[in-house]
């Protein structure tokens, strides 16, 4: 499993099986991973696109880390805070897109943030990848904070959509 590491949060790359137990029996992940247990569950809007990242995931489990939901996880709780999702292997413009959440109890603490600046960080670092984008809905503010507070411009616009971009 790949992992990247801040000064407070471990970033999990989950394989198919890890993502499987995260949509079906997150309990069982949580002591499969030696996690604190909690009650918070993936909503079914989360659920179903995790249902898409895994579809993609075991067509290709070579590049797991391209298509799976990393699990963000807080050192000092032992605890699920959230996840990011990479959504394919970079374009041929050298995109990566990607996704998060952060679970509710958890908001507001920066802990997204600290994920983005990790996460583009080490994306920018690979061969094949000249930007990160992030897509957020219109009137989702924190998102747009946490976007910002990391460094991303941005470059695109539609009824329903504002894009952003690190690179």
């Amino acid at each position: 499993m790949i992992e990247l590491n801040t000064e407070r949060l471990r970033i999990l790359a989950l394989n198919a099986e890890s993502l499987r137990l995260l949509i079906d029996n997150p309990k069982k992940l949580e002591l499969q991973l030696s996690l604190k247990k909690s009650d918070s569950f993936l909503d079914a809007e989360l659920q179903q696109a995790m249902e898409i990242r895994h579809a993609k995931l075991v067509r290709d489990k070579e590049n797991y880390m391209w298509y799976t939901n990393w699990l963000i996880v807080s050192k000092s709780q032992n605890c699920s805070v959230g996840g990011i999702m990479l959504k394919g292997l970079p374009n041929d413009y050298g995109e990566v897109v990607v996704g998060y959440y952060t679970l509710p109890e958890y908001q507001g603490n920066g802990y997204m943030t600290e994920t983005i600046n990790s996460m583009k960080n080490w994306l920018l670092s690979k061969p094949n990848v000249k930007f990160v984008v992030a897509d957020t809905e219109k009137d989702n503010i924190a998102s747009h904070r946490v976007l910002e507070k990391s460094g991303a411009v941005l470059y695109k616009e539609t009824a329903e959509l504002l894009y952003w971009r690190f690179g």
